[in-house]
């Protein structure tokens, strides 16, 4: 627009043009959110760059102000949030994603947050290859781990696995694994150091909207073709065995008021008769980029329907 006032015979046009640039004012578009810049890889940490900003209008809203974004519940008196959020990943290999040579699926969702809330995301990945829940305990009470966790809003935690000897899978005196001594007191240490794991992570971060969510898995050990060409005995024990892992870390979930998310059913199907081959690196232990998206597709589902999503929502 050039520059220098209007002339006098013109002050109707001025007037009806500063009309207009004040309604434009008023309901500007906040630019939206450009696609999380992450890195994947253990103990890696991804901060998201989103070209945003507060609105540059000094007053409220009129009552009768442009619609919130879907989902929204907030009035147009209530302020919206708009700082960044933080999403800390904890646990084995699957999390880690350190085998895959692609962007694991925390990365994946801390970068689908962003464009669903509408708000940067910062991604701590601190999860480790071989793991145990022992090893992730540690890891929850020393820096710098204990330093992302202080400031987190997602804690995402997948480990148990590798607690197991998974020499026995198919010793069919372990069978069935629900009930068997082969496997009680390893359940029971999972189950345990979960919950002391839950309960060090509030310790750190106290505020009261603080979301954790806990993974499952499709299987504790190989699956697929290379689970397959193992036997009969291999694919029923290791079956039966992940349910049984699944079970605890549900039941851990809600005893603690922590997110369960289901890695079972979008990779083996809620019957457990898909095959996850496609979604499953060479070795059959470890999810590909295909499971890697599967599982963080159950991780946003399951956060939405905890309501996580509405509560972390800017509006656009």
């Amino acid at each position: 627009m050039p520059a220098g006032g209007p002339r006098p015979k013109h002050v109707l046009a001025a007037v009806l043009g500063l009309v207009v640039l004040a309604a434009l004012g008023i309901s500007g578009v906040v630019p939206g959110l450009g696609p999380a810049t992450v890195s994947a890889g253990a103990g890696t940490t991804a901060s998201t760059d989103a070209a945003s900003g507060p609105s540059r209008s000094p007053a409220p809203p009129p009552a009768s102000s442009g619609p919130s974004s879907p989902g929204s519940t907030r009035s147009t008196t209530t302020s919206v949030p708009s700082g960044p959020l933080t999403l800390v990943g904890l646990g084995d290999s699957v999390p880690s994603a350190e085998t895959c040579n692609c962007t694991g699926y925390v990365e994946q969702v801390g970068s689908r947050l962003q464009q669903l809330t509408h708000r940067p995301w910062t991604v701590h990945n601190d999860a480790q290859g071989g793991w145990t829940t022992a090893d992730v305990e540690n890891d929850v009470n020393a820096s710098p781990t204990r330093d992302h966790l202080a400031s987190a809003d997602l804690v995402v935690i997948e480990v148990g696995a590798n607690d197991f000897d998974l020499d026995r899978v198919d010793d069919q005196g372990c069978f069935p694994a629900a009930g068997s001594a082969c496997w009680a007191s390893t359940v029971a240490g999972v189950r345990d150091g979960l919950t002391r794991i839950i309960a060090a992570i509030h310790r750190v971060d106290q505020r009261p909207d603080l979301r954790i969510a806990l993974l499952g898995y499709w299987n504790v050990t190989r699956d697929g073709a290379v689970g397959q060409a193992l036997g009969e005995a291999f694919v029923n024990g290791s079956d039966s065995l992940t349910r049984l892992v699944n079970d605890a870390v549900q039941q851990v979930a809600g005893s603690t008021g922590a997110v369960y998310v289901d890695a079972y059913s979008p990779l083996k199907g809620p019957d457990g008769s898909r095959d996850p081959t496609a979604d499953l690196l060479d070795d059959g232990d470890h999810p590909n980029a295909i499971g890697h998206s599967l599982l963080a597709g159950a991780v946003l589902d399951q956060l939405g329907s905890a309501g996580a999503l509405a509560a972390w929502q800017a509006s656009p």
